[in-house]
């Protein structure tokens, strides 16, 4: 008898200090905020404070300073929605920003599947093609704008060389807008070929091959066999490509300021202009116009995600 109540006695004290589930579980949340706190003060501080004030100065007048002068409510809005130039302005991003998403996807294509091939020297062209993407912005800008330059531009250079005529590339309503779409993909294309060569060289060699036992020709498994298998790529590239897109401002003010005639003027570069430009400091319209750019990004990547994702194959 005494025998078992010492042990029923050892079984309640083990039980005591043994923690219970429960208990595991709320030290792990708490070891999970602790180490997520300094996350959500990074985003706090840079991102949702930000994000706020944006929203909060988008309804406020603004002075010939650029300081809040009072509260307006939607009269920005109503501002930017009665713009004949607005709808102009929205046209030509939603241009832009298709041109360069398929355009870098068509080039990074064309560009990568040779390179997939087993041929001597190929290395060096892959890493001489993946260079674009340590040149900054402005660096490949102002190399652009001399070499595509009018007057002594190596293009233009060229072309009278020849007897033809100079290509006003940047100064030309017909010409300003897709030059900035080519120096625009040409930035983002080593990327692009960098995230296209992982994925087509992690597809296994055995499903190439039982293709080719089968009778699948290279175009035919190219299109059913290879590029199905990197849709997931090719998925991130469009939704990282397509925000890019949107908020391109470095090639424009440097190339082109905007022109000619507003030819090139998208949704960011008005922000600037509302802001900063020509002595502007309207910030209030500057900020609904911001405020107009983020539902655009967002509502576009909710669309890429509902739909475009349904296509992609993981």
């Amino acid at each position: 008898m005494s025998a078992s109540i010492t042990t029923e006695r050892r079984v309640a004290l083990s039980r005591r200090r043994a923690p219970s589930a429960q208990s595991w579980l709320r030290s792990d949340r708490r070891v999970g905020i602790a180490l997520l706190l300094p996350a959500f003060a990074a985003f706090a501080v840079f991102v949702f404070y930000p994000l706020g004030k944006v929203f909060w100065l988008s309804t406020q007048g603004t002075d010939i300073f650029g300081q809040a002068a009072g509260f307006v409510g939607a009269k920005n809005y109503i501002t930017i929605f009665t713009d004949p130039q607005f709808i102009a302005t929205m046209l030509r991003t939603g241009a832009f920003c298709l041109a360069v998403v398929a355009g870098r996807i068509v080039l990074g294509l064309f560009i990568t599947i040779p390179l997939t091939t087993k041929l001597r020297g190929v290395p060096v062209f892959r890493a001489l093609l993946t260079s674009p993407m340590v040149v900054s912005v402005s660096a490949a800008s102002v190399a652009f704008a001399a070499m595509l330059a009018q007057g002594n531009g190596l293009v233009n250079s060229v072309i009278t060389r020849f007897g033809g005529s100079a290509i006003p590339f940047f100064t030309s309503t017909q010409w300003a807008f897709g030059s900035v779409i080519v120096v625009t993909v040409w930035g983002s294309i080593g990327f692009t070929v960098l995230l296209m060569l992982g994925a087509f060289g992690a597809i296994d060699n055995d499903v190439i091959e039982a293709a080719h036992l089968d009778g699948a020709g290279p175009l035919r498994t190219l299109w059913s066999i290879s590029l199905p298998l990197v849709t997931p790529t090719l998925f991130f590239i469009v939704v990282t490509g397509a925000v890019e897109a949107l908020t391109t401002f470095g090639q424009i003010q440097i190339l082109t300021g905007g022109g000619p005639a507003n030819s090139t003027t998208t949704l960011v570069y008005n922000i600037y202009q509302s802001a900063f430009g020509a002595g502007s400091a309207n910030f209030g319209l500057a900020a609904a116009l911001g405020v107009v750019l983020f539902v655009l990004v967002l509502a576009l990547s909710l669309v890429q995600f509902g739909v475009l994702e349904k296509r992609v194959n993981y």
